[in-house]
Order: structure tokens, then C-alpha cells, then sequence
């Protein structure tokens, strides 16, 4: 896997130097650098090493998005209409939540997938959209949260996991 960029801006996040980050997850320099460059891919194992041993959730939801790209939403960090800060970030959580809580007011999702007409299965995708919007901007705040407060989105995932299972929202 290609992930250059996120080893890169995952560096700067931690004020480390290359040699540091290479020790951490017990590699070379040489090949630690051939991996930020991209001139090297890294091995599944090595990723999955990096995201647990960095515990950076900008970091996570970025190799998640590269092993699940059409599943996972980027992270709102680079685009013109989002400021990246905890305050917009809130301010569009709370926007996009609104959004999409009016919209699944106003669909139904009580008749059975077979038996929609086309108009009722277009406003079901209208739907996904609004829910990708939020599902977006959900992982961003997260990531910024975790980076503004030095809180750990991953400690803070494992701590929910008995209350989910409680309430058999998982198994």
C-alpha cells in the first residue's frame, strides 16, 4: 500500500524525524524513507503496526480509506469550504446532522426494497448521500477533537465497545 502522504503529514502531526518514526515501527531509515516517498509500498502487517502503534485517528481514517476506498469518507482537511477547526467543524457537524435528519423525515423506508417505484428509490440514494456527508464530517471532527484535546479516538473506541455490545447494537 501507497501511503507516502499520510506517513509524511502523520510525521509533521508528531514533530518526528524520519529516523524516529523508522524505530517506532522497527524499520530501516532507508526503508522508511522509500515508504514516505512512495518508492516502496507497505506490507498490510506494517500498516496495521503503524495505525495501532500511532494512535492518531486522522492517520487511521486515512489508511482505512485506502484499504476501503469506496467505504470510508476522506477527511475534510484540504478543501476551501471547510476551515479545519473544532469550531466550523462543530458548526457543519451540526448542519449536516440537521440536514439529514430532515431528509429521512420526509422519506419513508417502511415499504420493502421490492417493492419501490423509481422516484422512492432515488430519494433512498439522496439519503445515502446526506448520510456520506455526515459520516464525513463525523471522522473529521473526530480527527480534529482527538488533535486539539490529545484525546484518544482509539482508548475512546475501545471504551464504548462493552456499552454497543450492552446494548446489542454488535455482537
Amino acid at each position: 500500500m501507497k501511503v507516502g502522504n499520510s506517513l509524511k503529514e502523520l510525521r509533521g502531526r508528531k514533530g518526528l524525524s524520519q529516523e524516529n518514526m523508522a524505530k517506532d515501527i522497527f524499520i530501516s531509515q532507508q526503508l522508511y524513507s522509500g515508504l514516505e516517498s512512495n518508492k516502496t509500498s507497505m506490507s498490510e502487517d506494517l500498516v496495521r503496526d503503524s495505525v495501532h502503534n500511532y494512535n492518531d485517528a486522522k492517520y487511521g481514517f486515512e489508511i482505512a480509506r485506502q484499504t476501503a476506498r469506496d467505504y470510508i469518507t476522506p477527511i475534510a482537511d484540504s478543501g476551501k469550504a471547510i476551515e479545519w477547526h473544532r469550531l466550523a467543524l462543530a458548526e457543519f457537524f451540526i448542519n449536516e446532522s440537521a440536514e439529514a435528519i430532515e431528509y429521512f423525515k420526509k422519506v419513508s423506508l417502511v415499504k420493502s426494497p421490492e417493492f419501490v417505484d423509481d422516484t422512492e428509490l432515488t430519494q433512498v440514494k439522496e439519503g445515502v448521500k446526506e448520510l456520506l456527508d455526515v459520516q464525513l464530517i463525523v471522522n473529521s471532527l473526530l480527527s480534529c477533537l482527538e488533535q486539539e484535546y490529545n484525546i484518544s479516538i482509539q482508548v475512546c473506541m475501545k471504551s464504548r465497545m462493552p456499552t454497543w455490545r450492552d446494548k446489542e447494537w454488535i455482537r
